[in-house]
């Protein structure tokens, strides 16, 4: 699976982000982030470990958080819709 272009017009590769962390889950075990509010956006470094490519340090915006998680808005071709989950350990605020 392809999202964008890379340099050249070759394609940039989806990937798991392997770090990834929802902060609530349902009875059936799937993950959710319902009733957590969007927030005025704070600049952060997110750490992501790439399923291929291994662990990144990025520029972000976190957008929604509770004490343990945070979800980071990045502009990053490998990850499908510009934002993730993880746990606040793995942001700092820029």
């Amino acid at each position: 699976m392809y999202e964008s272009r890379g340099p050249g017009g070759s394609p940039i590769p989806l990937q798991r982000v392997l770090n990834e962390a929802w902060p609530l889950r349902r009875k059936d075990g799937t993950p959710h982030a319902e009733g957590i509010p969007d927030r005025d956006p704070i600049p952060v470094r997110v750490r992501l470990v790439f399923e291929h490519d291994g662990e990144s340090y990025l520029d972000g915006r976190a957008q929604r958080w509770t004490r343990t998680h945070v979800f980071v808005a990045v502009s990053d071709a490998r990850i499908k819709i510009g934002a993730v989950w993880v746990q606040a350990s793995d942001v700092r605020r820029r």
